[in-house]
């Protein structure tokens, strides 16, 4: 019940800027500023003028797309923190479905259609506070030159932006939900057992039994190249990689076949 409470303010408070320079940080200071609402409060933006993505890369995030900043309280335990990862893939993927959109979840939780990313989400942990961005290419056209798609050219047709949103939301909602409900059956440190979300992930997601290619930065390091060959219950993605089964925690992938 405490975990469907929780679950149920994500969303409840929301606030709408026309523009932006970047989302996050605002999330932050109105946390800070304004902490008694901050769980679950969502910040969206018709357009995010210095956006980024992971490693400080540039995001373009015009005005027809959707981004968003949201800030949950983190009280979460140690041995889940793969799966909250996991989530917001997974909403990702469970409002593609919903718009009958053959999308898929790549591991962590980018949104892809055929190698061509329609979403991103980018986490931050500051003090006690988990700050999640998420940038989902809906009516804006995809950035020239990069693997990208968007949610309209797939749908073909524009789509609403605030139903859509509230479509996201609701699947996040969904899903933190079920965390809760498990973190509420755990001890700390105890081992996660087999559970929906990890299930919800092979049901969404097209990386198992891929070849990949992983790295923390792909722009920036060599990566590892191997076969996605499992998920652990606890969000952990098993990479075997010359007869060596290796543990991945967080980074990211590319398909290579």
């Amino acid at each position: 019940m405490a975990g469907e409470l929780r679950a149920r303010e994500i969303g409840a408070d929301r606030r709408y800027f026309p523009r932006a320079e970047r989302l996050m940080p605002l999330a932050y200071e109105l946390a800070l500023s304004e902490p008694r609402t901050a769980h679950g409060r969502v910040l969206r933006a018709g357009e995010v003028l210095s956006a980024r993505g992971r490693h400080g890369r540039t995001w373009y995030a015009p005005f027809g797309g959707l981004w968003l900043a949201l800030s949950l309280y983190d009280d979460h335990l140690p041995q889940t923190r793969g799966l909250l990862s996991l989530i917001f893939g997974l909403a990702l993927g469970w409002m593609a479905e919903r718009l009958e959109i053959p999308a898929r979840v790549r591991w962590l939780n980018d949104l892809h259609y055929r190698g061509h990313k329609i979403a991103g989400v980018l986490l931050e942990k500051r003090n006690e506070w988990l700050l999640a961005g998420v940038g989902i290419n809906v009516n804006n056209p995809p950035p020239k030159g990069l693997p990208a798609e968007s949610l309209a050219r797939l749908r073909g047709r524009p789509l609403n932006l605030e139903k859509l949103e509230e479509l996201f939301l609701e699947g996040l909602r969904l899903y933190y939900g079920r965390l809760r409900a498990l973190e509420a059956e755990l001890a700390p440190y105890e081992e996660v057992p087999p559970n929906f979300l990890a299930e919800e992930f092979r049901r969404l997601s097209d990386t198992l039994g891929r070849c990949v290619a992983w790295a923390t930065d792909l722009e920036k390091e060599e990566p590892l190249v191997g076969w996605a060959r499992e998920l652990e219950p606890d969000g952990t993605l098993l990479l075997e990689v010359e007869g060596k089964t290796l543990p991945l925690e967080t980074g990211e992938v590319i398909y290579l076949f």
